[in-house]
């Protein structure tokens, strides 16, 4: 995988976040030559059951090597983050990059895992989504909490979490599946679709969920199913 490189002619797209004064990006075409990551997922990749990395993601994961990391880390320090926060000088710190395939069937999900949810309510937190499978798989939605009118979670935001799962608890005829759109508990306020090669970076406080509306998504073949990288990175000023 040491030959890896971006794109030089992707696009960029910067879509605002309804209800908020947040964007996230819209990387097509990100990686020059793809066939060194399918490689490492079809043949090398020893894909961990649901729960092994001690989050919610509903199915099998494994860690990405680090020469995809670290071309991750350059291009959003270089070429991206003077986009979002021309302010000031930054430099980021990536907790992990997951090779990531969705496995788990609805009836087999946790409460937790069919709302949607935040991967941090620290703003200088970002997380990112490199769709290695095509439209129809599902890409990814953004919602907001309608009780608390709350898209974006901040620190103070964190006891309203628990209230989140105690509410689809109370409501599971809304949430009896991968949430795929409105609910009486959240209302869906954007769909950035899947695309084969796609980099889609959002902050990571923001309320989201995969769509995940086939059955193919979730249905554990890597030939067929829903195949995606997920990374996670926090900013500090320099």
């Amino acid at each position: 995988m040491r030959n890896i490189k971006v794109n030089p002619d992707y696009t960029l797209q910067k879509v605002l976040i309804p209800g908020t004064s947040l964007h996230m990006l819209v990387i097509d075409e990100f990686l020059f030559n793809t066939d060194a990551i399918t490689h490492f997922a079809h043949n090398i990749a020893y894909f961990n059951p649901m729960f092994a990395d001690n989050t919610l993601f509903p199915g099998m994961r494994d860690k990405m090597p680090m020469p995809y990391t670290h071309l991750l880390k350059r291009f959003f320090e270089v070429l991206i983050l003077p986009n979002i926060r021309p302010e000031s000088r930054y430099q980021s710190s990536f907790h992990s990059s997951l090779l990531s395939l969705v496995t788990c069937e609805p009836s087999l999900l946790t409460v937790s895992q069919k709302m949607p949810h935040v991967d941090s309510c620290n703003n200088g937190d970002y997380a990112f989504v490199h769709y290695l499978s095509s439209q129809e798989l599902g890409g990814t939605s953004f919602y907001r909490y309608k009780p608390r009118n709350l898209i974006e979670f901040n620190n103070e935001h964190k006891q309203v979490l628990p209230e989140m799962i105690t509410n689809v608890t109370k409501n599971p005829k809304d949430h009896c599946s991968y949430i795929t759109g409105s609910t009486s508990i959240f209302e869906q306020i954007l769909t950035i679709e899947a695309k084969f090669n796609r980099l889609v970076i959002y902050p990571a406080n923001i309320l989201h969920s995969a769509n995940l509306a086939s059955p193919n998504s979730y249905c554990g073949d890597i030939n067929q199913g829903r195949l995606s990288i997920s990374s996670f990175a926090s900013i500090t000023t320099i």
